[in-house]
């Protein structure tokens, strides 16, 4: 499971780069609410902190009390981000296949963030 949220932390940091770049672009910001550039740009930076947070909690042996949290975070996401892209197809008739397949990313590296790392906490705790 580490494995697995290794790898979607260096995905989904990638395309949460590629989200800062589209949202901060002359397009973008002539299109969108300051607030919701505002909301989608400080998303992608947490989702960019928690896949550093994995790097480093992988490559070291150390006991990041923020991890489950970032789990947790991305779960929830995860799950906002699929159904605010139904919404938006309900709502204009564009579907955006591409955000179900990120929402659906962030949500098991959350899940595997979770369980990858819950059994070295528990071994850490007892030792």
């Amino acid at each position: 499971m580490k494995t697995i949220s290794i790898f979607l932390a260096l995905i989904n940091s990638l395309m949460a780069g590629l989200l800062i770049a589209f949202s901060l672009s002359r397009v973008e910001l002539q299109q969108a609410e300051v607030l919701w550039s505002i909301t989608k740009v400080g998303a992608a930076f947490i989702v960019i902190l928690f896949g550093v947070v994995t790097w480093v909690t992988s490559a070291r042996d150390t006991n990041s009390g923020i991890l489950p949290l970032g789990g947790i975070f991305l779960l929830l996401l995860g799950t906002v981000t699929i159904l605010w892209t139904f919404h938006l197809a309900i709502l204009s008739g564009d579907m955006e296949y591409y955000m179900i397949g990120y929402g659906g990313s962030l949500m098991v590296q959350g899940l595997a963030s979770l369980l990858g790392f819950a059994g070295e906490s528990r071994n850490l705790t007892t030792s």
